[in-house]
C-alpha cells in the first residue's frame, strides 16, 4: 500500500500560475497581462508528478483555500497587508487542478487548515506525509516534507510551535504577536514555561501592556486547525480556548 501524499496545493498553484503569466504588447502604449492555462497546467502537473516520483506514490490529496476566511472574524485586518493580485488565470487553473486530482476544500478554511484537520482526524491512516514549505505546518504532529527535509514532528514540538507563533506573530499574515518578543525572547519564555505554555504566554502579553484578549486573538490567528478544532456537522471551526 502506497504512502498517501497530503499536499498544501496553494503553494504549487501560485507558482504555476505565476510561471504561466505573460505580458502581451497590444500597442506602443497598451500591454495586456494574460495567463496561459496550458503552461500553468504543465508546471503544476510536473511539480505534483515530481512529488509522486519522490515518494513512489500516486495516492494524492490536494488541499485548497476557500474564498472566505474564518480568521477575518477573529481579526478583520488578518492578511490585510496582502494587496498583491493573484496571477492571471489563477482561478481557472485552480478549478482545473481540483477537477484533475482528488482535492479537498472546506468553507472558511485555508489549505493548511485542511491539511491539519486531515492529518489529525485519522482518515488517512498511519502512512502519509504532509507536504508543504509553510513553517506553520510545524504545528501539526505528523510526518512532514517541507521540500527540503522529510521528518516527523512530535506532539511536544508541535504544541510549542503554536505558542512560539503566538508570541512572535507573523508579518506575512498580518498579525503582530506580543510587542517586543522576537524568536530569541520567545525561546527564553517558552523554556521557562516547562511545557505549561499558556500562562507564560499570557504573562508576556501582560508584561508588554497588552491584554488577555490580545493574547487570545493572536493564538487563534496562529493556530493551524486540527481535528479537534473542526465541527464536521456544521462545517465551522471551533476556536481554541486554552
Amino acid at each position: 500500500m502506497s504512502t498517501k501524499l497530503l499536499i498544501d496545493a496553494d503553494y504549487f498553484l501560485y507558482r504555476a500560475a505565476s510561471h504561466a503569466e505573460e505580458e502581451l504588447e497590444f500597442s506602443s502604449d497598451l500591454t495586456f497581462v494574460v495567463g496561459s492555462l496550458k503552461k500553468g497546467q504543465r508546471r503544476f502537473s510536473n511539480e505534483i508528478n515530481d512529488l509522486c516520483e519522490k515518494f513512489n506514490s500516486r495516492d494524492v490529496i490536494l488541499t485548497f483555500t476557500s474564498t472566505n476566511n474564518f480568521r477575518k472574524t477573529v481579526d478583520p485586518t488578518y492578511k490585510g497587508n496582502r494587496i498583491k493580485r493573484k496571477p492571471a488565470g489563477y482561478l481557472r487553473l485552480k478549478t482545473w487542478a481540483m477537477d484533475t486530482w482528488k482535492s479537498v476544500m472546506k468553507p472558511g478554511l485555508e489549505a493548511d487548515d485542511v491539511c491539519g484537520i486531515l492529518a489529525t482526524n485519522g482518515s488517512l491512516g498511519d502512512d502519509f506525509v504532509l507536504i508543504s514549505p509553510d513553517k506553520d505546518m510545524l504545528q501539526i504532529p505528523c510526518r512532514l516534507y517541507n521540500l527540503k527535509e522529510d521528518f516527523v514532528q512530535n506532539e511536544a514540538d508541535a504544541e510549542r510551535k503554536l505558542y512560539e507563533q503566538c508570541l512572535t506573530g507573523d508579518s506575512t499574515d498580518g498579525y503582530s504577536g506580543c510587542v517586543g518578543v522576537r524568536p530569541k525572547r520567545a525561546e527564553i519564555i517558552l523554556n521557562k514555561a516547562e511545557g505549561n505554555y499558556w500562562p507564560a504566554v499570557l504573562k508576556a502579553f501582560q508584561d508588554a501592556d497588552m491584554t488577555e484578549e490580545d493574547a487570545l486573538r493572536n493564538l487563534r490567528l496562529a493556530r493551524i486547525l486540527q481535528a479537534t478544532d473542526w465541527d464536521s456537522e456544521s462545517q465551522t471551526p471551533i476556536l481554541i480556548t486554552p
